[in-house]
C-alpha cells in the first residue's frame, strides 16, 4: 500500500505567509461578512484559484447568499479578489483568485534592501 504524498513544506509555508499578510495588513479593514467570505475562499484555493458557489459559501459562513454577493463585490473593489469565472446556471460554480492585500497596499509597504 502506498502512502499519499504530503504537501511539500514550501507550499504550507507559502499558505501561512499569505494568511499572515492578510491578517497583518488587511483583516482590520473588513466587515465580518467580508472576512468570512475571504477566509472561506482562501481555504478552498487550489493552485491559486478557488472554485465554489456563493450558495456553498453562504452555508459554510452562516450568512445569506445576497450578503455573500455583496461581500464578493466589496472584496473585488478592494483588490482582494479577482473573479476568474462568474459561473451561474448550467455554467458551474464561480472561480476566484484570492489575494491577501490590494496592489495599492502592497506597493505602499517599505521595500527590503536587496542582499549585498
Amino acid at each position: 500500500m502506498t502512502r499519499p504524498k504530503n504537501k511539500p513544506k514550501r507550499q504550507t509555508a507559502d499558505r501561512f505567509r499569505v494568511l499572515n499578510a492578510f491578517v497583518d495588513f488587511t483583516a482590520s479593514e473588513l466587515r465580518r461578512s467580508e472576512l468570512l467570505v475571504w477566509l472561506a475562499l482562501y481555504r478552498d484555493t487550489r493552485e491559486g484559484i478557488a472554485t465554489v458557489s456563493q450558495r456553498a459559501i453562504a452555508g459554510r459562513c452562516g450568512i445569506d447568499r445576497k450578503t455573500v454577493e455583496r461581500s464578493v463585490a466589496s472584496l473585488v473593489a478592494r483588490g482582494l479578489l479577482v473573479v476568474v469565472n462568474t459561473g451561474g446556471f448550467r455554467q458551474g460554480s464561480a472561480s476566484y483568485r484570492v489575494l491577501p492585500m490590494s496592489r495599492e497596499k502592497l506597493d505602499s509597504l517599505p521595500r527590503s534592501p536587496p542582499d549585498a
